[in-house]
C-alpha cells in the first residue's frame, strides 16, 4: 500500500516538475525595450535621475542606437547639472544633432548653454582671484575660457534656432535664443569684439524677445478661450489658468530684460515702454514700479518718478533696511529735492 501511494505521488508531481524545469519564457527585444522605457520614465517622473540613467543604459545594451534612450539619458545628465554630467550629455548629443527632432535640439541647446555658463563663471572667478589656476598667465586663461563660453553660446543659439524651425513660435526655443544671445553679448564685450558684431547680437535679442512675447500672448488667448469653454461644466480649468500665470511671468521677465537692453542702447523711451507693458500684465509688482521710477528720474521726470516710488512703497513687502528699499528712499528724497527746487528738471507732463 505504501509503495502504491509513493508511485501515485510521484506520478502526480511529474507534470509540475516538468513545467518548473522549463522556466519562464524570455522576453523579446521589443518587450525588453518597452519594459526599460517604462521603468526609465517612471524614475524620470520621480526625479530619480541616476536610476533613470541606469534604465536607459539597460535599454541601450539591447539597442545601442535607440534615440529615445539616448535622448532621455542626455536629458537626465543635463538635469543632474554637474560639470561631468554636462560633458557626458554633450558627447551623446554630438551623435544626434543630425536628427530632425525638436527635443534633441532643445536639450542640446540647454546643454551648450549650461556648459558655457560654467566656463564663464570660472573665467570671472579667475579674473577676480577667487579661483586658482595653474596657468602661467591667469588673464590669458580667463580669456580662453570666455572664448570657449562664447562658442558654446553660439552653438546653443544654433540649436535653439533649429528647434524654432521645427516648431515655429515655440516659446522654449525663442526663450533659449534670448538667454544664450544675452550671455554671448556679455562674453563678446569681455572679448572686445567689434561693435558691429555686438550690435547684431543685440538685435537678435530684441527680435526674438518681441517674437517670444507675441507667441506667449497668442498662447494665453488660446488658453483663455479654453477656460471660457469650460464654464458651466464640471471640468477643472485650473491647469490652464496656472499655465497662463506661468506665461505671464515669462512675459514680465522678458519685458524687464528688453527694458535693460534698451537702456544700455540709450533707447530710454523704449525702455520705459517695456516696463509699462509689464505693468499692464501685473501692476502690483513693486520691482516694476521701482524700475519705472529709475527710468523716469534718469529722464528728469521727478513728478512721475515720485508717483512710481509711492506705488513701490505701497506694494513692497521688503524689510526697511533692504537695499532696494534703501535705494527707493534715496530716490524719493532726490525727487522731492527736484520738485522743491525753483527750476526742477521736469519733463513735459505725460499721461500715465
Amino acid at each position: 500500500m505504501r509503495c502504491t501511494s509513493l508511485i501515485l505521488f510521484t506520478l502526480l508531481c511529474l507534470p509540475l516538475l516538468g513545467s518548473c524545469s522549463s522556466g519562464p519564457k524570455e522576453m523579446t527585444t521589443a518587450q525588453k525595450l518597452d519594459y526599460y522605457a517604462e521603468s526609465c520614465m517612471n524614475y524620470y517622473d520621480m526625479h530619480t535621475f541616476d536610476r533613470a540613467i541606469h534604465q536607459a543604459n539597460k535599454g541601450l545594451e539591447v539597442d545601442p542606437n535607440n534615440e529615445f534612450f539616448r535622448l532621455v539619458k542626455a536629458r537626465c545628465l543635463l538635469l543632474l547639472d554637474e560639470t561631468e554630467t554636462l560633458e557626458a550629455a554633450a558627447e551623446i548629443l554630438d551623435t544626434m544633432t543630425g536628427i530632425e527632432n525638436l527635443q534633441v535640439h532643445l536639450v542640446a541647446g540647454e546643454v551648450a548653454e549650461r556648459r558655457g555658463l560654467i566656463r564663464w563663471d570660472t573665467a570671472k572667478s579667475i579674473e577676480s582671484g577667487t579661483t586658482y589656476t595653474e596657468a602661467a598667465d591667469p588673464h590669458a586663461r580667463a580669456l580662453e575660457l570666455t572664448l570657449e563660453a562664447y562658442g558654446m553660446w553660439t552653438n546653443a543659439i544654433a540649436h535653439y534656432k533649429k528647434a524654432n524651425e521645427l516648431f515655429i513660435g515655440g516659446t522654449e526655443g525663442l526663450n533659449g535664443i534670448m538667454r544664450s544671445a544675452t550671455l554671448r553679448s556679455s562674453a563678446g564685450r569681455a572679448l572686445g569684439l567689434a561693435d558691429e558684431e555686438i550690435d547684431l547680437n543685440d538685435q537678435l535679442i530684441l527680435d526674438n524677445g518681441l517674437e517670444l512675447l507675441q507667441s506667449l500672448r497668442e498662447s494665453n488667448k488660446a488658453k483663455q478661450r479654453g477656460i471660457d469653454n469650460l464654464r458651466n461644466t464640471e471640468e477643472n480649468s485650473w491647469p490652464m489658468q496656472r499655465s497662463i500665470f506661468a506665461n505671464e511671468e515669462v512675459m514680465i521677465a522678458t519685458l524687464i530684460h528688453l527694458s535693460e537692453l534698451h537702456r544700455r542702447l540709450n533707447q530710454d523711451h523704449a525702455a520705459l515702454m517695456s516696463i509699462d507693458q509689464a505693468l499692464l500684465i501685473n501692476g502690483e509688482l513693486p520691482r516694476l514700479h521701482g524700475r519705472r521710477a529709475q527710468l523716469l528720474l534718469a529722464a528728469g521726470d521727478a513728478r512721475r518718478a515720485k508717483t512710481s516710488l509711492e506705488e513701490f512703497f505701497r506694494f513692497t513687502k521688503l524689510e526697511f533696511d533692504h537695499p532696494d528699499v534703501v535705494r527707493a528712499r534715496a530716490a524719493m528724497r532726490q525727487c522731492e529735492r527736484l520738485l522743491e527746487s525753483p527750476s526742477p528738471a521736469l519733463s513735459p507732463p505725460k499721461g500715465d
